[in-house]
């Protein structure tokens, strides 16, 4: 339990620190946005005094001389003018603070999240993530526009106030002084009482945008399934939580800020009038005093109230601030950065190699492999048998328990992040297109200029293509590269693999979802990188491990036979064999069908 305090108290400074962070950020416009509050406040304040001396010095003595009547009146509106243009000005000021600060904090969160390993993303939920880069940012701005802003100009409006009933009358300060330790008591069990609800209302929105996301995402097989009702019920349950968390978060507010505060300010304020109504009577205190005290009294508990109410706008933001640095702490991929620049051949091996997603639980055993720069490997298995995992290691997206995997001699860490991603390729499965144009989803940012980008479109033999479009490589493709075929879109990702001058090429079976024509040019494509490029493929289709140097065969996370495809066919009960011929048998039906 000790534990868990001290955990939450590091975490709860942590994300102070990030939002104070950006308060000092500029301190000379902190300066000048407090010198603007000072300013406002003496405005003000002195209102109600020229109020007490027009009333003391004009109305009760019944006589208006021209000028100072003209003088008191100028300078009240004059006051109030510009009292309200200064606020003005430092609400402008604390908005331009908390924009800045939410524009660096989103793009701090982003640039984060695209570093986190990948091991993070097998467990992350898609709209949990978009909730705490967009929701949760934009609540931290209430930390700066609806809370500091007000509390601190709120603060300095108090002591201003203070100071001007000091000078009407010192004993009825010290009454509405007393307010203070109470208004502080009710904020202090706000917070105990409200944290957890808070908490647990921002989780259960970002559920909600969880939901949301993965059952629009995943629409076809939700509605394939029939699981609508299902679907329903548990984004109703959510939703009820979320309903109940938010109730709950209004109930204490309701009881402990600004009902509390105005009961206080009733009692205080039904005090003052009758004290200070004695002391009128009596002919001790002047009506003006009077109506000052009570438009100052007025003042004062607004100030107070309104301090209570941004507190539930600070207890939001700073959990959203807690679930952000959160965020923020999660160790990235690119921390340890290595100092090779280069990779010269393309030469792999994997020495020992064995890993499990969890530590006790090993999904590839002891693998030893190696390959001559140029060579094609494949790597052939059934389901479940470490094909993927192997792939995922070899693009160092996991760290392997023990073994390593070296390029040119050098263990993967040892390369920096851009020469890895540069020049180690990687084709997917499925294809992922970004929603912009052909020459955009090639280049990826990386301004490899257009004769780069037309030679890796050659290379995958889909420059023709192309050019036949009407806009050519400035073609726009939409969410998921509708426009194109899915063996084009396959073609697309080798071009955008080919573009970075790879010398190592890793494929996850690049012609499994093709048909016969397209997997013929797809085959085409890599056959003319024979040679050039180091290529491991992971093979579904046994047909395509024909011309490998050597193929893998792996059962259960074991490297159990490897060899060309006659030596292997060789073996009379050998694994890779069993699964060939089963492959062929299964074409020749399919062919009769």
């Amino acid at each position: 339990m000790k534990n868990n305090s001290k955990l939450r108290q590091n975490k709860d400074s942590g994300s102070l620190r990030l939002l104070m962070s950006y308060v000092f950020a500029d301190k000379i416009l902190l300066l000048k946005t407090i010198m603007l509050v000072v300013i406002a406040t003496g405005f003000d304040v002195l209102g109600p005094m020229l109020s007490k001396v027009f009333i003391d010095d004009f109305i009760m003595p019944d006589t208006y001389p021209v000028w100072p009547v003209v003088g008191v009146i100028s300078l009240f509106i004059l006051s109030t003018l510009l009292g309200t243009y200064l606020k003005y000005q430092q609400t402008l000021r604390f908005l331009d603070m908390a924009l800045n600060a939410v524009l660096d904090i989103r793009k701090r969160v982003f640039k984060h999240v695209l570093t986190l390993p990948m091991a993070y993303f097998d467990y992350a939920r898609t709209g949990q993530l978009v909730s705490r880069i967009t929701n949760d940012t934009e609540s931290i701005k209430d930390i700066y526009v609806q809370f500091l802003s007000n509390v601190l100009a709120n603060m300095i409006l108090l002591i201003g106030i203070l100071i001007a009933m000091a000078i009407l009358d010192f004993q009825l300060m010290l009454v509405a002084l007393l307010l203070i330790p109470t208004v502080v008591a009710l904020i202090y069990l706000y917070q105990k009482f409200s944290v957890k609800v808070v908490t647990d209302s921002r989780q259960f929105r970002s559920d909600i945008n969880a939901t949301i996301s993965e059952s629009i995402s995943g629409m076809p097989v939700i509605q394939a399934t029939n699981q609508q009702p299902a679907k329903f019920s548990q984004f109703e349950q959510i939703n009820e939580h979320y309903y109940d968390t938010r109730l709950k978060t209004v109930v204490i507010a309701s009881l402990l800020l600004r009902p509390a505060i105005n009961l206080l300010s009733i009692l205080v304020l039904a005090g003052v009038v009758w004290f200070f109504g004695l002391k009128v009577v009596q002919g001790v205190a002047e009506i003006g005093v009077l109506y000052a005290y009570l438009n100052y009294l007025g003042r004062f508990t607004e100030p107070l109230v309104d301090i209570t109410q941004r507190f539930s706008l600070y207890q939001q933001a700073i959990v959203a601030g807690d679930r952000v640095y959160e965020l923020l702490q999660e160790p990235s991929s690119q921390t340890e950065k290595g100092t090779y620049s280069e990779i010269e051949h393309g030469r792999l091996s994997i020495e020992g190699l064995s890993f499990g997603y969890q530590a006790d639980k090993p999904i590839l055993h002891d693998i030893n492999a190696s390959m001559e720069a140029g060579q094609f490997f494949a790597v052939v298995g059934h389901t479940g048998s470490g094909k993927s995992t192997l792939l995922s290691l070899l693009l160092n997206f996991y760290q392997p328990q023990s073994g390593q995997i070296t390029i040119d001699g050098l263990a993967l860490n040892e390369f920096t992040h851009d020469t890895l991603r540069q020049r180690v390729g990687f084709i997917p499965q499925e294809p992922f297109i970004l929603a912009t144009t052909i020459f955009d989803n090639i280049d990826m940012g990386r301004n490899l200029g257009e004769d780069a980008v037309h030679q890796a479109a050659k290379q995958a033999h889909l420059h023709d293509v192309i050019m036949d479009m009407v806009d050519g490589y400035q073609t726009a493709l939409g969410e998921g590269g509708l426009r194109l075929s899915t063996g084009q879109r396959q073609q697309l990702i080798i071009a955008r693999a080919l573009a970075g001058s790879p010398k190592v090429l890793l494929l996850d079976e690049a012609t499994a979802n093709v048909d016969s024509e397209t997997e013929q040019v797809v085959q085409r494509a890599l056959n003319d990188l024979q040679g050039k490029v180091t290529m491991i493929v992971v093979a579904h289709r046994l047909s395509t491990t024909h011309h490998a140097d050597k193929i893998l065969v792996l059962e259960k996370g074991h490297l159990i036979e490897q060899g060309s495809h006659h030596r292997l066919m060789a073996l009379h009960k050998g694994r890779y064999r069993a699964m060939y011929e089963l492959q062929q048998q299964e074409q020749k039906v399919a062919q009769a069908e």
